[in-house]
């Protein structure tokens, strides 16, 4: 049983909320799998490391999970064949099946049965009800800045319970139709209960169909195939097929870029923009690129001077001008946003309002008017950007648009975790630039990111009108009532510019010819379980 996952995500409404009982996933590995060939060594280059080690809670980066995915699962995943609004999205990895009772109030996992973990113990209940135990602990020290950035989605949980080694029932505080699309995301795999919490920034002991064999942190980490993975192709042949998959952590661009054009290294991740158009033209190389699903933007601080002014956040959105960044910073790799929500949310996603004058976009005599309207007095303004990417190339054209309309712009770069601190703790900041990943459901962008009560909302914005729609839309099972939350929600946010939105990126997976069976999952997600290599 296989786990094809996304291939074209945008053509996905992700209305999770179908039939009460969701049958076992029966979709296979594509045909062309039958021709696969087992073995082999894929050598693979990313520019991050693991940043908490295997304690994916306790990371904020998409990015740096990637390189623990082969080694870990989920309990659900996406389903690329289907592909409207109106039936479930999901099918099962480590649970066969799931029921809603109460009205989305109580969620009941069938697991897999005959799953062992890494070391040989078996996977059961016990191991799920664990790992959100564990989860929800790093909910609650917000004081160890152990910010999860799906943390919201457990804190509605009020129990898991175990009925028998195979069953976890979750217990809910308030209806939360979207959880199930939550947990098929790269921030929730299923940890063992008896490896002590303590260990994950070292040890990885998952039931993929990779294991880990050695880290050398900072250089690289081998992993190994998993000789006792449950899951077969369309033929019933055993996966995964490679025997091994070495990734190596490269953060010069240009050496990645290198290493894929001669040879040495058979895939890399998310390339920098500048190099994409090249490697689009080799004859040796596929390039795949998709939007993601996520969103570049600007936050004001709201909660202090000069940015608690409505006037001065809408002049500043209305002087950037998004195409530009495009164009001079990502080289046109993604498109202009003029909404929170991207390509990848499907039928949550209007391609109608991300054209003309919708939402967001660039007016500089608009600027310019609501200027006059603002109580600026001329003072210079903080804008805070991490130290890496195209990050600092973006704040510089930034600040040469805001000195368009007479705003003075100091930019302090810092690296990921001062940027982290300075941002979520300290707070010391009129501007900050992010970018939020891997978001397939306009609750995961909107409600963690800007909802009042939220730590990832570091601006301190406050509007009842938003916060009921994205509390309404997280509890409503019907997609149309949803989707009509969710553009109340953004109606709200136009309206009060609590920030600036700017882009949404491409991802980019490119590879050598050889390299078969690799499916783009524009999520930030890697699936490694069906490739091959096509080698004489």
């Amino acid at each position: 049983m296989s786990r094809t996952r996304i291939a074209l995500l945008s053509l996905v409404g992700f209305a999770l909320f179908g039939a009460a009982l969701v049958a076992p996933a029966t979709s296979q590995t594509p045909a062309a799998s039958t021709t696969a060939k087992s073995g082999g060594v894929l050598n693979m280059m990313l520019r991050e490391d693991l940043s908490q080690g295997f304690a994916i809670h306790e990371t904020s980066t998409i990015s740096t999970v990637w390189p623990a995915m082969p080694c870990l699962s989920n309990l659900v995943l996406f389903d690329p064949l289907k592909k409207t609004e109106s039936v479930d999205t999901i099918i099962g990895e480590l649970a066969e099946k799931w029921s809603w009772q109460d009205n989305y109030r109580n969620l009941v996992f069938f697991l897999r049965k005959g799953v062992k973990w890494h070391d040989g113990q078996p996977f059961t209940a016990k191991d799920v009800k664990f790992t959100f135990d564990v989860l929800r602990e790093a909910v609650d020290a917000p004081a160890k800045l152990r910010i999860n950035p799906r943390k919201d989605w457990y804190g509605n949980l009020e129990a898991i319970e175990t009925p028998d080694t195979h069953t976890a029932v979750f217990r809910l505080k308030k209806p939360q139709p979207s959880l199930l699309l939550m947990l098929a995301s790269g921030y929730t795999p299923i940890y063992a209960a008896h490896v002590p919490p303590a260990n994950y920034r070292t040890t990885c002991v998952g039931t993929g169909p990779f294991k880990l064999a050695e880290w050398k942190e900072g250089d690289y980490l081998l992993l190994e195939k998993n000789p006792n993975y449950w899951e077969t192709d369309a033929s019933g042949g055993k996966l995964p097929y490679l025997d091994k998959v070495l990734i190596k952590i490269i953060i010069e661009p240009s050496t990645l870029v290198a290493a894929l054009k001669t040879g040495e290294v058979d895939l890399i991740n998310n390339v920098v923009p500048q190099f994409v158009g090249d490697l689009r033209k080799d004859p040796k190389l596929t390039a795949l690129s998709a939007v993601g699903g996520n969103w570049r933007c600007l936050h004001f601080n709201i909660a202090k001077e000069p940015f608690n002014d409505k006037a001065l956040r809408k002049a500043v959105t209305f002087a950037i001008d998004r195409k530009e960044i495009l164009d001079k910073v990502e080289f046109g790799e993604g498109i202009v946003a003029h909404g929170p929500i991207s390509p990848p949310m499907g039928g949550f996603y209007d391609p109608a309002f991300e054209t003309g004058k919708n939402g967001q976009y660039y007016d500089l005599e608009q600027a310019k008017t609501w200027m006059k309207q603002a109580k600026y007095d001329g003072r210079e303004v903080l804008f805070l950007s991490i130290n890496a990417g195209t990050a600092p190339r973006q704040a510089e054209v930034i600040q040469a648009h805001l000195a368009k309309i007479g705003i003075k712009v100091r930019i302090e770069l810092a690296d990921f975790p001062t940027f982290r601190r300075r941002w979520l703790q300290e707070r010391q900041w009129d501007l900050v630039q992010v970018q939020w990943d891997a978001d397939l459901d306009p609750d995961e962008t909107l409600y963690p990111e800007l909802h009042s009560t939220e730590t990832w909302n570091a601006g301190k914005w406050v509007n009842k009108d938003f916060d009921r729609a994205v509390e309404l839309a997280r509890e409503e099972s019907d997609f149309k009532k949803r989707k009509k939350y969710y553009e109340d929600s953004v109606k709200a946010i136009l309206e009060d510019s609590p920030v600036a939105i700017l882009l949404h990126v491409n991802e980019q997976k490119i590879f050598q010819k050889y390299v078969k069976g690799f499916q783009m999952i524009p999520a930030g997600l890697i699936n490694m379980h069906s490739v091959w290599l096509d080698k004489a």
